[in-house]
């Protein structure tokens, strides 16, 4: 079979759920024999690829500077031209039977769906994150859950500020989520592929029609984690990922500062492993709190130093306090047979067995937080070793890359026998 693969980043070194995801899925098509079809944008660090010739020029919304420089990338991050141009000498030249769209925000963008249809090519589009339903993507803003703009009412997100806090990007956001309602952009998509059941739920609330999303759980190819070594630890336990503000560390934080003025952290502490805005505020709550001892910044991590990291740690925390969709770095932890505290908003709850392989702890409340965390800390070293390897056969079988291909093989075929004439 021939298959479109489409995400705006073709490089390993960006990072993300996203982006793995999208690897993930083209390793695993080709190591089943289909030819997978790239289409991207140019940049120095993409991995090789002979279709390169059709990716984007490269361009990067975050560097305009300016109210003036800000403008000008407006327009392209709204509805790229170029891409649809460059898509369509791909498809004429390729001919693939079916498109699977990941990431395309602000640079490939819905424009390529137009595209596709015109060209009767039959696609599916992966949920990673909340932009399809919401301008800025998280369904968050200021600190807390916002679903404000639910019903299409995309003018909040500008009188909220709801992205980057700034008016002039908030502006953008908001025309181009007016655009693409316009021009029915979303509605050429013939699957909606959700990771989770929480996904689909907050889709459908949203507008998409429940028929039109199917629930295809994250692939993780199990052969990268290796059971070895899972029985070391030291003494700590870990965030890892983006240092933003709908990540909770705060609470973690403060969960620390509770345990440690009741004594109860037992001679551990807490790393933090990652990059992000909020980096430079969450060293000046540890600094004000006198932390410095128990919070250890790790900086930014990846592929072994990271997998060693997260080994040695007694269990992971995440905090979140937005809508987490299906976390990778759950599969992740648990893979490497360490046992996960996580916060019960989102899809989270999904991936974990209360007491289990995990805690769960109700989001936004520290007390809770700090509780869970000292339970933890109080087990024997072999109670959540047990916990670890529970949520490794979880989350293998949860994550199942057969089930995975067969699933979606089997929507592929689906829509490609479908006639689009």
């Amino acid at each position: 079979m021939k298959i479109l693969q489409i995400h705006k980043y073709f490089s390993k070194e960006r990072g993300g759920g996203s982006v793995t995801a999208f690897f993930e899925t083209k390793k695993l098509l080709e190591g089943k024999g289909h030819q997978v079809i790239v289409f991207s944008m140019d940049d120095p660090r993409n991995e090789k690829s002979v279709y390169s010739k059709y990716f984007i020029k490269h361009f990067d919304i975050n560097k305009a500077v300016g109210f003036f420089g800000r403008l000008r990338w407006a327009f392209k991050s709204i509805y790229n031209f170029e891409a649809q141009r460059k898509l369509e000498e791909l498809i004429k030249a390729e001919k693939p039977e079916v498109a699977h769209i990941h990431n395309i925000y602000h640079y490939l963008t819905p424009a390529i769906f137009r595209t596709l249809k015109k060209n009767n090519i039959p696609m599916v589009f992966k949920l990673s994150d909340y932009k399809a339903i919401c301008p800025n993507y998280k369904l968050f803003n200021k600190g807390q859950i916002c679903e404000k703009c639910k019903g299409g009412k995309y003018y909040n997100c500008f009188l909220n500020k709801c992205f980057k806090n700034s008016w002039l990007v908030s502006w953008i956001a908001m025309k181009e989520a007016y655009l693409h309602k316009f021009l029915r952009s979303y509605q050429k998509i013939d699957y909606f592929l959700a990771p989770s059941q929480f996904m689909k739920k907050k889709c459908v609330e949203f507008g998409i029609l429940a028929e039109k999303i199917k629930i295809l759980r994250n692939v993780v190819d199990v052969e990268d984690f290796s059971e070895k070594e899972n029985s070391v630890e030291e003494n700590y336990f870990l965030y890892y990922g983006r240092i933003s503000e709908e990540k909770g560390i705060v609470n973690l934080i403060k969960a620390v500062d509770f345990l440690k003025n009741k004594n109860l952290l037992r001679n551990n502490k807490l790393k933090i492993a990652g990059k992000g805005p909020q980096e430079a505020n969450l060293k000046k709550i540890v600094s004000q709190l006198g932390l410095k001892t128990e919070v250890e910044f790790l900086g930014f991590k990846k592929g072994r130093e990271l997998k060693v990291v997260i080994r040695k740690a007694k269990f992971t925390v995440l905090p979140s306090v937005w809508y987490d969709n299906s976390p990778l770095v759950i599969s992740e932890a648990q893979l490497l047979g360490r046992p996960v505290i996580i916060s019960d908003v989102g899809g989270s709850e999904e991936m974990i067995e209360n007491n289990k392989t995990g805690m769960v702890f109700e989001a936004s409340d520290v007390n809770d937080l700090a509780l869970k965390i000292k339970k933890m800390l109080e087990f024997k070293k072999e109670v959540r070793l047990k916990m670890g390897a529970e949520g490794r056969k979880n989350i293998i079988k949860l994550n199942n890359s057969e089930r995975y291909y067969k699933k979606l093989m089997a929507i592929y075929k689906e829509l490609i026998q479908k006639d689009y004439s």
